[in-house]
């Protein structure tokens, strides 16, 4: 069995004071509208009375070009080439952004505001702006006047130039470090190649490869002429057979003829025995054989006839007969056809001997042309190749050497060329403070703060009715917990 609690009550008219919130009133709303505006609008006049005006000077910089290259020929020696990249850059890489990194660099901005006797702190870091599908940089520099902005804005990109060209002046000194151990290998190597060839023409007594040319066309100018030689010597003892044949002596007679013809003691003697002859025929019709006269001169007769059979042998390697020595006698005087047929055998014949020694001489001089010419050839061929050799050292070091030089005026390859399209302006009014934008911005700010305290006064003015009804709906439901007794309220609860 349960025994009845005690039953609670409760007092609504308690309940509903102790829910009732207090209402503030609209004066102060009012004052609360009015202290914000005052903040809003005290602010923005302080910030125009005490802000120090800034001066915003602009500038472009752009940079031109693209495939710029040079081509050095040099004849029969090689080919030297150099060539930069586009300014703009590939997809990857973009000098504006290498120039825009040094324009924020720490020693740049300090050495522009030493060249301006002001701190580095005032200078402050320019804004640098990429412009796209373009090759410019745009760079905005501010200062506390519009000339000392402008000061600011040629100060920097001056800097900026000096900044470059130094790292221009650097890539060139370190890439021709790594280039000069080239350039000193091409020089020793073509110093060597040039002293073997010297050397070798030195012993060879061969200097050019012309000479083997010279030889050879002397060797066939000598063969077309001993040529030319032969068949003159052909046409010759024609005529010298064609002259024997008239005079009725053979060829080898006619020879024999014309050396003792040709030989002074032979005719000296044959002389003395025709005088002797003559002298002989007359005294002998004088007085007879004993005569010592007779006998002198029959003496002197013989020793004349032995002197020329002798002397005929000597020349003629034979022992010839008086009646051979008589018939070869060319002196003996006849009818003045004959003897006009014993001139042309005697010049047919003279003719016939100096074109003979020409063709002699001539065919000595081919031989020793012909053995010159094969030892030229030889040695021509290691003069070729210690020419070429020579020809590619001064190839590879006179390319090397150019491409050293086109390399040293090619020196917008890292860096390339910076022009300033625009230079830094001169700004006709600050950039900040602006009033119009100030004032803008605090009539916009006040706005916005007085419709907020209307709005929220608004609210609690129309919400504190609807909450007290709500307030008093709760309170009625509260009756039926006066039929719980407390012990059931407190298991349940």
């Amino acid at each position: 069995m349960s025994k009845e609690s005690p039953t609670e009550s409760i007092d609504v008219s308690d309940l509903k004071e102790t829910k009732r919130s207090p209402r503030l009133g609209w004066w102060i709303y009012v004052l609360m509208g009015l202290a914000l505006n005052a903040v809003i609008w005290g602010g923005a006049l302080t910030y125009l009375k005490k802000a120090k005006p800034k001066y915003v000077s602009k500038m472009a910089i752009i940079l031109p070009g693209g495939n710029v290259g040079a081509s050095v020929n040099l004849p029969s020696i090689g080919q030297a080439s150099s060539s930069s990249t586009s300014a703009s850059g590939g997809s990857s890489l973009d000098p504006r952004a290498n120039y825009q990194y040094i324009l924020n660099d720490e020693p740049v901005l300090e050495e522009a505001a030493k060249s301006l006797n002001i701190k580095t702190s005032e200078l402050g870091k320019p804004k640098s702006k990429l412009i796209d599908n373009t090759s410019i940089l745009q760079v905005e520099i501010e200062g506390p006047s519009a000339k000392e902005a402008q000061e600011r804005g040629f100060a920097l990109y001056n800097t900026l130039m000096q900044k470059v060209n130094k790292l221009r002046e650097d890539e060139i000194a370190k890439r021709d470090d790594g280039t000069q151990a080239t350039l000193d290998m091409a020089k020793i190597k073509l110093a060597e190649t040039q002293k073997r060839l010297a050397a070798y023409k030195s012993l060879s007594g061969l200097s050019t490869t012309d000479q083997v040319k010279e030889v050879a066309v002397s060797l066939e100018q000598l063969r077309k002429q001993r040529a030319e030689m032969l068949a003159q010597d052909m046409l010759l003892s024609d005529r010298l057979q064609q002259l024997s044949n008239s005079l009725g002596l053979s060829v080898d007679e006619a020879s024999e003829a014309f050396t003792l013809q040709s030989d002074p003691i032979y005719q000296q003697s044959l002389r003395d025995y025709s005088d002797a002859s003559a002298n002989l025929t007359v005294l002998s019709s004088k007085w007879g054989e004993n005569h010592p006269n007779v006998v002198r001169e029959a003496a002197r007769q013989k020793n004349a006839r032995d002197a020329i059979s002798d002397r005929a042998s000597f020349l003629l390697k034979r022992r010839p007969s008086l009646q051979d020595l008589a018939r070869l006698n060319l002196n003996v005087t006849g009818s003045a056809g004959k003897e006009s047929l014993y001139r042309d055998l005697v010049a047919v014949q003279a003719e016939q001997s100096g074109v003979l020694g020409q063709t002699q001489e001539l065919g000595r001089q081919i031989e020793n042309f012909d053995d010159r010419l094969r030892d030229l050839t030889q040695k021509q061929l290691e003069l070729d190749r210690l020419q070429r050799d020579a020809q590619v050292a001064e190839a590879v070091f006179a390319s090397s050497l150019a491409k050293i030089d086109l390399s040293k005026s090619d020196i917008f390859t890292a860096y390339p060329l910076a022009q300033l399209v625009s230079p830094p302006s001169l700004a006709d009014e600050p950039a900040s403070p602006q009033p119009k934008l100030v004032l803008a911005g605090a009539f916009v700010g006040s706005l916005f703060v007085s419709t907020g305290v209307f709005l929220l006064w608004k609210r609690q003015s129309m919400g504190q009715k609807p909450k007290q009804e709500v307030e008093l709906s709760e309170v009625a439901e509260l009756p039926t917990l006066r039929a719980i007794p407390n012990s059931d309220r407190s298991k349940t609860g």
